[in-house]
């Protein structure tokens, strides 16, 4: 549903002229195609196209019709956001043992990922019904989201492994704290995964835009949606804490 004070972005039907939503395939005048079908995305190239294009790849998902890939990028972001919780939680400071940790990102992580970003959608989709007056579908609205954190979904898979291997348990640890066990190592690995957060916050707004809202707008809109994942990392590491 798009407000009338809003300019969506339109292509027009090559056969009637008539303005279209960009992400229609057939035209509400005639009922002709109005673009190629998008039946599903692939993985890779969207990976790519997301830090390449993200401009032109996010109307590609937008316009795909199965929105594939969404929730397996959600739970692939997982690990990092339960590490993340161990690392505020100091558990390297406990007598826990690292194969523990390390089963647990592996397990909890996806889930927590499933579970944290799908409900972390349902938000980010309030918000933007009420800054701009557009009903968006969950499906549309969680693939901008998934693909967005392309950046975090690689510090995910690639750059936390690394992480765990060079640095085991003192990864969570305060005494020593990682960055003081080896500092060099930490840097070079930490301000890649660091990086991957404003990134992805960067990223988010560009899909949103084709409902015919500035780049700048949505970024401030988000920004809550940046806000609880953040709080629900610190509740996720009370609650270790707790545990423990």
């Amino acid at each position: 549903m798009q407000p009338d004070n809003l300019q969506a972005w339109t292509d027009p039907c090559p056969s009637c002229g008539t303005e279209n939503f960009t992400l229609r395939s057939r035209c509400s005048g005639c009922g002709a195609f109005v673009r190629d079908r998008v039946p599903a995305l692939d993985l890779f190239s969207t990976l790519w196209g997301m830090l390449e294009q993200p401009g032109r790849t996010v109307l590609r998902i937008g316009r795909s019709e199965q929105k594939n890939y969404t929730h397996l990028l959600f739970a692939l972001c997982g690990p990092i956001l339960f590490a993340a919780m161990l690392f505020v939680a100091r558990t390297g400071d406990s007598r826990i043992l690292f194969g523990y940790v390390v089963t647990g990102i592996l397990l909890a992580g996806p889930v927590v990922g499933l579970m944290l970003l799908s409900g972390a959608t349902l938000v980010l989709r309030l918000l933007f019904r009420l800054g701009s007056g557009v009903r968006l579908r969950y499906r549309d609205a969680a693939a901008w989201i998934a693909w967005s954190l392309t950046p975090v979904m690689w510090a995910s898979v690639v750059i936390l492994p690394v992480q765990l291997g060079v640095f085991g348990l003192i990864l969570f640890s305060t005494n020593p704290s990682p960055w003081q066990f080896m500092p060099v190592p930490f840097w070079l690995l930490g301000i890649p995964a660091m990086i991957s957060v404003p990134w992805s916050m960067l990223l988010l707004p560009f899909g949103f835009r084709v409902h015919g809202v500035r780049y700048r707008t949505l970024f401030f809109q988000q920004l809550p949606f940046w806000l609880l994942l953040a709080a629900a990392v610190w509740a996720g590491a009370s609650l270790l804490r707790a545990i423990a």
